[in-house]
């Protein structure tokens, strides 16, 4: 196994794994407590009446978490097992629900990217293109070898700006995408073809598509943290979020994403070999 971990020359130190009690539940429990401490001191009769709705908050954020639980950890352990055999490492555990998705290779440039490479099952970075969705890949690691086949594309999904939480099944609470607009993106065809593609997608979701992907690898790829949420508030400015909105969605990311990983921790480039996004032709 160190021979395929030496292929990528990939840091593959333990991740921290996606919890059923996590952040927004702790917090929705703070302040919850802090409400019930203003009521038993300033109106105590609505103690009782607090406590049936901050229960039935609880519990509407918990069960859909709660619900399936067990299979999506085995699933997700799986996923991660048969990642780390093909490639030597794996991604990142992702929280849910996935409501968005992309089935075709969306291509972010920049100088950011110039000079460095990472290859996997998700994320491709190569010398100045970012590739989310790159398609079906085949591996030789003994040759250090990697080829992605365009026609059969995959699909890739992610939740916006996190986080998001079920509600009772009824409702999805948590950071707002905002409103829709037509934005200019960038994706390669089935023919290979670097092309200008139009949607219709929310405010921020061309940058959390961007920022999720990265993150999903943050562990193994030649960026750092710093550099990988500065090019998410370039994004959100670039789809016309007003400044200081932007600004607040940045120092989310950068104080609370990932608070596991070191700011400076861009790996090293991988060194396998891939012949499919060289010739790119541009239209």
């Amino acid at each position: 196994m160190s021979d395929i971990n030496n292929v990528n020359n990939l840091n593959n130190t333990p991740q921290p794994v996606v919890k059923k009690i996590d952040m927004s539940l702790k917090l929705a429990l703070l302040v919850g407590v802090i409400l019930l401490l203003f009521l038993l001191w300033f109106s105590p009769s609505f103690v009782k009446a607090s406590l049936y709705a901050g229960a039935i908050i609880c519990l509407g954020l918990f069960l859909p978490r709660q619900a399936g639980w067990d299979i999506r950890e085995r699933r997700a352990s799986e996923s991660k097992q048969v990642e780390q055999q093909k490639w030597g490492f794996s991604s990142r555990d992702r929280e849910g629900p996935w409501i968005n998705y992309i089935d075709y290779p969306l291509v972010r440039i920049t100088p950011l990217a110039d000079n460095k490479y990472f290859y996997s099952d998700w994320l491709v970075i190569e010398d100045n293109k970012i590739i989310v969705s790159p398609g079906t890949s085949e591996v030789n690691l003994a040759n250090k070898t990697v080829s992605y086949d365009l026609t059969q594309p995959k699909a890739y999904a992610w939740d916006g700006c996190s986080p998001k939480r079920l509600f009772f099944w009824v409702a999805l609470i948590g950071t707002p995408d905002w409103w829709h607009s037509e934005q200019n993106i960038k994706a390669i065809s089935e023919q290979g073809e670097l092309v200008d593609k139009k949607v219709f997608w929310q405010l921020c979701m061309h940058a959390s598509l961007v920022h999720d992907a990265l993150y999903q690898y943050l562990d193994n790829i030649p960026l750092s943290k710093i550099e990988v949420d500065h090019l998410f508030y370039q994004m959100l400015l670039e789809a016309v979020m007003p400044g200081l909105l932007a600004k607040i969605y940045h120092f989310s990311v950068h104080k609370l994403g990932a608070s596991d990983v070191l700011c400076d921790n861009a790996q090293v480039s991988s060194d396998m070999n891939c012949e499919t996004f060289k010739q790119l032709i541009t239209v």
